[in-house]
C-alpha cells in the first residue's frame, strides 16, 4: 500500500467517524427533549435503538425511533419487546408493559411451586394477563407439569398474549374475561379445564390520585384499564380488584383435599402483585374473604426490597363457600 493510499484511508475513516459522532450528538440532543431521561439514560437507550435498527448513520428508521422516544413513548413499544426474566415478551400499545419487578416475584412463585414437583398437571389461572407474561413465564419455568390459562378484558391484550405464546412456542390458553362479570368464576373454571390449583394476577391497583401523578410515558400510552384500581374511574382506594379476586376464590380453587390427594398440598394458592403500600390491606382482604379460603398470607418483596406481592395459602373450598364471588364482584361493580 502506498503512503498516499494509506493517508487517504485514514482520512476517509476520520470523516466517517466525525459524521457518526455528529449524528450521535444530534440524536442525543433530540432524546434529551424527553424530560424523563437523564444523559446516561439517553445514551443507553440510543445504544439499544441502534442495536434494534443496525444501519448507516442518519438512517430514517433510527431517527424515527428517536423522535418517538423524545415525545415520551415508552422504549419497549418502540423496540417492540422487553425482557421478562429469561423470556423476551412482545410489546404493543396500549397493552401494559411487563416490568422486571413482576418477573422477580413470579419467578419466586415458580420456585415455590416447583419445589413440590407438581404431578399430575397443576392448573394455574392468571387474571388481567395483559401480554401473557406471567403465565408464559410460569409455563417456561414449571414445564409441562403446569397448565396455564390467562384472562383479560381487552381483546387487544388477548391477541398479543396469543402472539407471545406462539413466538415463544409455549403452551398456554388465553380468553377474554371481565372479572366483575357475575359469570366470571364459571368462565375461569370452564376455560381452565376445571377448578385451578393456583390463582395469580397482576391486577390494576393504582388509585386515581396516584394515577394522575404517573409519568406521561405511562399515562399517555398504557391502557388506563390496566392501571386504575377502581374500574368505575372514581376516587377509590385502588383495591377493588383484590376484593373481587378474594370473592372468586371459593368458586375457582380446588379444595385442599383435592390438592393433597394429587400430591399438591402445601402450595401457595393465590399470588397477586400489589402497590408498595398495599401489602397489609391486601392481606386483610384475602384473609377475610368469603368462605375463609385463605388462612395465611405473606408479603414478598421485589429485587429492590419493596413490597411487591401478597401470597396466600388456602384452608379449603367446600360447597358451603360457593355463590359468594358473585355477591362480592357485583357489589364492587355497583360502587
Amino acid at each position: 500500500m502506498t503512503a498516499r493510499r494509506a493517508v487517504g484511508l485514514v482520512s476517509t475513516h476520520a470523516r466517517r467517524l466525525s459524521t457518526k459522532n455528529e449524528v450521535t450528538s444530534r440524536l442525543l440532543e433530540r432524546l434529551r427533549r424527553n424530560p424523563e431521561l437523564s444523559d446516561e439514560d439517553a445514551k443507553a437507550e440510543l445504544r439499544w435503538m441502534r442495536q434494534a435498527a443496525p444501519s448507516p448513520p442518519g438512517d430514517g428508521r433510527l431517527r424515527a425511533m428517536v423522535e418517538r422516544r423524545s415525545r415520551g413513548e415508552p422504549l419497549q413499544y418502540i423496540l417492540g419487546d422487553t425482557d421478562f426474566g429469561p423470556l423476551t415478551i412482545l410489546c404493543r400499545p396500549p397493552t401494559l408493559i411487563p416490568r422486571p419487578e413482576t418477573a422477580h416475584v413470579f419467578t419466586r412463585l415458580a420456585e415455590a411451586i416447583g419445589a413440590h414437583r407438581p404431578s399430575p398437571a397443576l392448573r394455574i389461572a392468571d387474571l388481567c394477563t395483559g401480554t401473557g407474561c406471567i403465565p408464559l413465564l410460569l409455563r417456561h419455568l414449571l414445564g409441562p407439569g403446569a397448565h396455564l390459562t390467562g384472562f383479560d378484558l381487552s381483546p387487544e391484550a388477548i391477541a398479543l398474549a396469543k402472539e407471545n405464546a406462539r413466538a415463544l412456542d409455549l403452551d398456554a390458553g388465553f380468553h377474554e374475561l371481565d372479572v366483575f362479570n357475575p359469570s366470571a368464576a364459571e368462565q375461569i373454571v370452564q376455560h381452565s379445564g376445571g377448578r385451578v390449583g393456583v390463582l395469580v394476577s397482576n391486577p390494576p391497583y393504582i388509585p386515581l390520585h396516584e394515577y394522575r401523578a404517573l409519568p406521561a410515558s405511562v399515562r399517555s400510552y398504557e391502557d388506563p384499564r390496566a392501571l386504575l384500581g377502581d374500574p368505575s374511574g372514581g376516587e377509590g382506594d385502588g383495591l377493588a380488584f383484590y376484593r373481587c379476586i378474594a370473592g372468586l376464590l371459593p368458586d375457582v380453587l380446588q379444595s385442599e383435599e383435592e390438592m393433597n390427594r394429587d400430591g399438591l398440598g402445601g402450595l401457595p394458592r393465590v399470588a397477586v402483585e400489589i402497590g408498595a403500600e398495599q401489602g397489609r390491606a391486601v392481606e386483610q382482604i384475602l384473609r377475610s374473604g368469603p368462605g375463609g379460603v385463605v388462612r395465611r398470607t405473606e408479603v414478598w418483596t421485589d429485587q429492590h426490597g419493596r413490597d411487591r406481592a401478597v401470597v396466600g395459602w388456602a384452608s379449603f373450598v367446600g360447597s358451603h363457600a360457593r355463590a359468594h364471588s358473585h355477591l362480592v364482584c357485583d357489589r364492587m361493580q355497583g360502587d
